[in-house]
């Protein structure tokens, strides 16, 4: 049985990397997130930007990594979370939750490959170039343009975020921390979200399970922000109702309470080695076998 004291000591001594957020990016974002004690995190950077905008974005991250280089450092391998560990620093995965920023242009995701972006969900919420997203009333699936993007993305190692497809393959499923799609809903606690963890693993194994938190701190509800994010293209229709909900509970809490997440883990019964799995080896194993080492 792992204690409350050895559970704080293995998140100190761990790899913990979150596969998901998209917080609203800042100097102060950057220091909480370090101060977390997160090792790594899959940072969400165009979501409806097309090829352009999502070209200013990266040129962004490339002058934050050198404004903040103190405290986060671009990663391209699982080699470079690994080694900002070592370095007390945050390793940020630059990734996408939408292919709209190749447009309809299947080079360009070497462009994006080579400037550090590993990561691409194919679409999001509504219908793309690649395929239809899941709040599409006709799920068409993977258009023939998105099957040539799945192929590309596996010939440059990219990792093609399906969160639900890939236990078979030996994949990941990185669990968010979205109140409303948890059966309390907004009463749901940090103990409800451990269970929703232990929920999948029974499903799918626990090395194949691990923290995609979602977090958004920093971007209020509603916001102009959220209002973009949950519309078709960011203008269109209203594809969810989060855009405009006034209150959505996180049950992991702001970044600055991520440590008492291991505890929680304790507190269901869990492992040394289970607790160290779900917080990031399963993911490093995943990124190994994808992007490699």
């Amino acid at each position: 049985m792992v204690t409350e004291a050895e559970a704080k000591q293995i998140f100190t001594d761990s790899i913990h990397f979150d596969s998901l957020i998209v917080a609203k990016w800042s100097p102060e974002t950057f220091a909480a997130l370090h101060a977390s004690g997160i090792t790594g995190a899959s940072c969400t950077i165009s979501i409806w930007e097309d090829f352009k905008q999502s070209i200013k974005q990266v040129v962004q991250w490339k002058r934050w990594f050198e404004e903040h280089e103190g405290i986060i450092v671009q990663a391209y391998t699982a080699q470079d979370v690994r080694r900002a560990k070592s370095q007390g620093k945050t390793a940020i995965l630059l990734s996408w939750q939408n292919t709209a920023g190749i447009e309809d242009q299947l080079d360009y995701l070497r462009v994006f490959h080579e400037l550090g972006v590993r990561k691409m969900q194919l679409t999001y919420n509504t219908q793309n170039y690649s395929g239809a997203g899941y709040t599409e009333l006709n799920d068409s699936g993977l258009t023939g343009f998105g099957r040539e993007v799945v192929d590309e993305m596996a010939k440059l190692g990219m990792i093609v975020d399906l969160s639900h497809l890939c236990t078979e393959k030996g994949g990941y499923v990185g669990i968010n921390c979205f109140g409303p799609h948890m059966p309390k809903g907004n009463d749901s606690t940090i103990d409800d979200y451990v269970a929703a963890l232990d929920y999948t693993i029974a499903l799918c194994g626990e090395d194949h399970v691990g923290i995609g938190s979602d977090n958004a701190d920093g971007h209020k509800r509603p916001s102009a922000f959220m209002d973009w994010a949950n519309k078709d293209k960011g203008y269109a229709r209203r594809s969810t109702p989060w855009g405009t909900s006034a209150k959505v509970v996180k049950p992991l809490g702001p970044l600055e309470n991520r440590p008492e997440l291991p505890v929680a883990m304790a507190r269901a019964g869990w492992s040394e080695e289970k607790i160290k799995k779900v917080l990031g080896e399963n993911w490093l194993r995943y990124m190994e076998t994808i992007i490699g080492s």
